[in-house]
């Protein structure tokens, strides 16, 4: 019985990769690939391997799910440029995004950025 209950609890389970909250300052640049054009400074709010949740844009009720972003991350030690896609956006001043198309230096990029982050708590 046990095993079955772990099994329907992994099943529901979407994220590929555990989240980290940003706790330090971090800039996100937000740009909307499709359109090319500007959607405004906001923060990420958590981060993992797998994607960025993005809060405190002043855009944010015109963002959709489906929508092509370019994102910019700038904390205090480097500049990270990713593409992802809105795959949830339930909340009027938050959406997620899933990176797509990361090479194996952007997922090292990722990992490093996270990695900062802890080191600074």
């Amino acid at each position: 019985m046990m095993n079955s209950d772990m099994n329907e609890f992994h099943s529901h389970d979407r994220r590929r990769y555990p989240r980290y909250y940003v706790t330090s300052r971090i800039t996100l640049a937000v740009e909307d690939e499709t359109l090319n054009e500007s959607l405004g400074i906001g923060e990420p709010q958590d981060i993992s391997l797998g994607g960025v949740r993005v809060t405190n844009l002043p855009s944010c009720p015109n963002v959709k799910v489906g929508d092509q972003l370019g994102l910019l991350l700038l904390d205090g030690n480097d500049a990270l440029s990713l593409n992802g896609e809105v795959v949830h956006h339930s909340t009027a001043d938050t959406f997620g995004v899933e990176f797509r198309g990361l090479s194996y230096q952007d997922q090292r990029a990722v990992g490093d950025l996270i990695g900062r982050l802890h080191a600074r708590l």
